[in-house]
């Protein structure tokens, strides 16, 4: 952050713990049941006093996200920065900055993440004083996981993935984060998963209780028991995926698995030391992939 952005926010990666798809809601949206939890490390986004709405960009992957617009307006960061100022009615702007340090299409919310950041970052820059509720409800407008990366908490999604319950007693860990460079399409991942429509009684219906997850082993049951339901046809897409899971199996990880729609996996541990030796064994075997190791959120 240069001097010149005073205000900044992380927007911390959103990872997966599991993923299952219950099926196509009449919407044509997928009904999901997601524990997400979020890392320490994300991009930055800063920002700094103006009388209009711009943004530029910076870090490792800024020219990626450049090129991967038609027009500037389809970021999702100017996108939450625009909802904000119209629902609030101020008439203040925001010079925006963000360094772009997590890669494209990796399953690791992304775009979400940035305008979640953007939307928490202005609403302090602002002075508007919303609800977190209130930022989240209007995040839904914007993408489907922005409501869980408004809260950037443990959490488990549910519905198209904006309805968001915070989820408490997750214990400490530890996870090393492996992406191959590849583009693997969300939406082509959900078509070749095939899913039956879902009834309206089974939308309806509750979702089941979660255990209790402050034991690093009930949770590790829990995550073995459920999955991720996209990995297979994420694999059967990009078999490099499933190269990347054996080699952080190799590592010693207590779990390893896919993060979202892929392409980036992860495997968790209950101790940094641990975490921090299998990124540098990663990076050995992968070392033109992006490898790193970061703590978990826990609130």
């Amino acid at each position: 952050m240069t001097d010149s952005f005073l205000f900044s926010k992380t927007a911390n990666a959103k990872i997966n713990l599991n993923l299952s798809v219950l099926g196509k809601r009449p919407d044509g949206y997928h009904a999901l049941d997601s524990l997400v939890t979020f890392a320490a490390l994300g991009d930055e986004l800063s920002v700094s006093s103006s009388d209009e709405l711009s943004l530029t960009y910076k870090g490792a992957f800024a020219s990626d996200l450049k090129s991967s617009f038609v027009v500037q307006a389809d970021d999702l960061v100017l996108k939450a920065a625009k909802a904000l100022q119209q629902e609030s009615g101020t008439l203040m702007g925001a010079l925006l900055q963000l360094t772009k340090s997590v890669p494209l299409g990796a399953g690791l919310g992304g775009g979400s993440a940035d305008a979640a950041a953007c939307l928490r970052l202005l609403n302090s820059f602002w002075k508007l004083d919303w609800s977190l509720e209130a930022l989240m409800t209007l995040g839904a407008q914007i993408g489907s996981d922005v409501p869980a990366c408004v809260m950037n908490a443990p959490c488990r999604m549910t519905g198209r993935g904006e309805n968001v319950t915070r989820v408490d007693n997750i214990p400490l860990l530890f996870c090393v984060l492996v992406n191959p460079g590849v583009f693997v399409s969300t939406e082509e991942i959900f078509r070749m998963l095939n899913k039956p429509h879902i009834d309206k009684d089974k939308l309806d219906a509750s979702s089941e209780p979660l255990p209790v997850f402050s034991a690093h082993e009930t949770l590790y049951d829990y995550l073995q028991n459920t999955g991720n339901d996209l990995l297979s046809s994420a694999i059967e897409t990009a078999p490099v995926i499933g190269l990347v899971l054996d080699a952080i199996n190799d590592t010693g990880a207590d779990i390893s698995t896919m993060t979202g729609s892929g392409s980036t996996c992860f495997g968790l541990f209950k101790d940094e030391v641990s975490a921090l030796h299998a990124k540098e064994k990663l990076k050995g075997v992968f070392p033109d992939y992006w490898v790193e190791a970061t703590a978990l959120k826990t609130d």
